[in-house]
């Protein structure tokens, strides 16, 4: 009997070339960490060094990477956009040197640039800390950790993996996104199951303090360039008050609100700030918020309660 072999040529199964972009600067003590887990994944690499003074360009170069330089001018946007465009690939994957995509989890990217329709996958990051009192923050399994730290983390998920050449940017000089280029060109996006790992003790800065100057300052530069960008606001509020500026952290976080901006985690933050200022009657009302977001059967019993102008105002 003679076999009858499938009409479909392996073409069929042939997955996209992916370009890593990735910036950095001073980033040697944890590249070759993250480049190790990317090996046999990525066909090409695309680093923009906003000016190193380690041996993070060598590093990078004995990978085979092609290393652009552009010096830092406070604006994380601008060397991730030129990446982008020296990329050759069919696909783009954004990462930074301190992060890990474990080999695990290869397939599934590769599987990812067989979508028909979807341009862009959302990727959730892991962010290992022992921040218990964060309202997203997640406990795990001993073990979990890939290097065995933390006992949970705080997820975020953005825009990480998009096609190429179809004029995709990033905006926003900190906190920088594609998500803002794909909502205003109504391109297709779609959540994937992909893990980005990440650790909070990891920091770029000689120290915290510098870290909090860094932040404040890239966060009055954003407000600055975008004033009616409301998430922009939130994330002025979080470094002001991770700063201790908590006052300060009140007024940026009723901005946010005033423009859109809020949810569950912007009135328990904005609760306990005004707690910790001693405004315990609003302090009060934004825990009630929060609960009505958490439980949108609820409501408040005065009606005055339930416009946000009684919590915002005068604050």
């Amino acid at each position: 009997m003679k076999l009858k072999l499938s009409n479909r040529g392996w073409q069929n199964y042939k997955f996209g070339s992916i370009s890593l972009c990735m910036i950095m600067r001073d980033s040697a003590k944890v590249l070759q960490r993250c480049l190790d887990n990317l090996v046999g994944l990525i066909d090409e690499i695309v680093i923009v060094d906003t000016g190193s003074k380690d041996n993070s360009v060598e590093l990078a170069r004995s990978y085979g990477a092609r290393v652009y330089f552009d010096a830092w001018q406070d604006d994380f946007a601008r060397p991730r956009n030129i990446g982008i465009e020296k990329a050759t690939k069919e696909w783009i994957l954004i990462m930074d040197p301190d992060e890990v995509l474990l080999p695990r989890d290869h397939q599934k990217v590769r599987w990812l640039t067989r979508a028909k329709n979807i341009v862009a996958w959302w990727l959730t990051t892991r962010n290992y800390n022992a921040a218990y009192g964060d309202i997203a923050f997640r406990t795990i399994a001993p073990g979990t950790d890939p290097m065995g730290r933390y006992p949970g983390f705080v997820p975020s998920t953005k825009t990480r993996f998009f096609k190429n050449g179809l004029g995709i940017k990033f905006k926003g000089c900190w906190h920088e996104l594609v998500d803002w280029y794909l909502m205003e060109h109504r391109l297709i996006t779609a959540q994937s199951d992909v893990i980005v790992h990440h650790w909070a003790h990891e920091i770029t800065q000689e120290n915290i303090q510098a870290k909090m100057a860094f932040s404040l300052r890239m966060g009055e530069k954003k407000v600055k360039e975008w004033p009616t960008n409301g998430q922009a606001w939130w994330e002025l509020s979080v470094a002001e008050s991770i700063a201790g500026y908590r006052l300060r952290a009140v007024r940026s976080l009723a901005q946010a609100f005033k423009l859109g901006f809020g949810g569950q985690g912007q009135y328990t933050t904005l609760s306990r700030l005004l707690r910790l200022l001693g405004n315990a009657k609003k302090a009060d009302l934004a825990f009630e918020k929060a609960v009505c977001c958490m439980f949108p059967s609820l409501t408040h019993i005065s009606p005055a309660n339930k416009r946000l102008e009684t919590l915002i105002e005068g604050l």
